[in-house]
């Protein structure tokens, strides 16, 4: 088994740790908003906004969280970039597509 050799610890945590905060935040009421409004009917006019805000938060979110687990287990720094390049690009592509069919 190989032995973790300790790196010492890095100051480039703090920002995605609290944008994961302020985005589960978000998110959460957000879809509170949305699935309140659709069982009222009273949704009408915020579809566009509360569904681009949950896409692009979503997908925030879920690149970060992505990041950081890829952080915590991959040791290989190229296969880290190679990773967080993929995962961009795909949340970009799913950010893009999704905006494009909102009503």
């Amino acid at each position: 088994m190989k032995r973790y050799k300790y790196n010492g610890t890095g100051n480039t945590g703090a920002f995605s740790w609290l944008m994961q905060r302020i985005s589960a935040v978000v998110l959460f009421v957000a879809i509170f908003y949305h699935f309140f409004g659709m069982v009222t009917g009273a949704y009408d006019g915020m579809v566009r906004f509360v569904l681009g805000c949950i896409l692009a938060f979503g997908t925030w979110h879920a690149v970060n969280g992505l990041k950081m687990i890829t952080d915590d287990y991959v040791s290989s720094r190229w296969l880290r970039v190679t990773l967080l390049i993929i995962y961009w690009v795909v949340g970009i592509v799913v950010l893009v597509q999704g905006l494009s069919i909102l009503p």
